[in-house]
């Protein structure tokens, strides 16, 4: 069994890129229908910035697919990495009251490449 952490955004993020990629759709064309940077989609997709609600609705029909199913595509994956022993938490963000009384242990959490292959080594057993 895995140990570590990753965060939601982060699952998110591999989910949109396996996505992405199984439609053959570049970063930058994806970034382009929602209205963003392909800097700041990369940064989305790859676990270092959180999705806002709106953020997620806007990947979903960019990708072609409703809400629903990439919510229910994001919880499968969050609760195979958790039957993994892999924790998914929410990261403390530096502006937070929580921050302040807390150390952020980021350095333990998985994010973009390695949350990939971990994610597909676990769905492909």
């Amino acid at each position: 069994m895995h140990t570590g952490k990753t965060s939601f955004s982060a699952v998110l993020g591999v989910v949109l890129s396996n996505l992405r990629k199984s439609r053959n759709i570049e970063q930058g064309e994806m970034a382009s229908r929602m209205g963003l940077s392909q800097p700041s989609y990369s940064r989305l997709e790859g676990g270092k910035s959180a999705f806002s609600v709106d953020q997620m609705y806007q990947a979903a029909g960019a990708i072609g697919i409703d809400f629903e199913e990439l919510n229910t595509r994001l919880i499968h994956n969050i609760r195979e990495l958790q039957a993994n022993g892999i924790q998914v938490v929410q990261p403390v963000r530096g502006n937070t009251i929580k921050a302040q009384n807390q150390n952020n242990d980021v350095g333990q959490i998985v994010a973009g490449a390695a949350l990939g292959a971990l994610l597909f080594s676990l769905l492909t057993k």
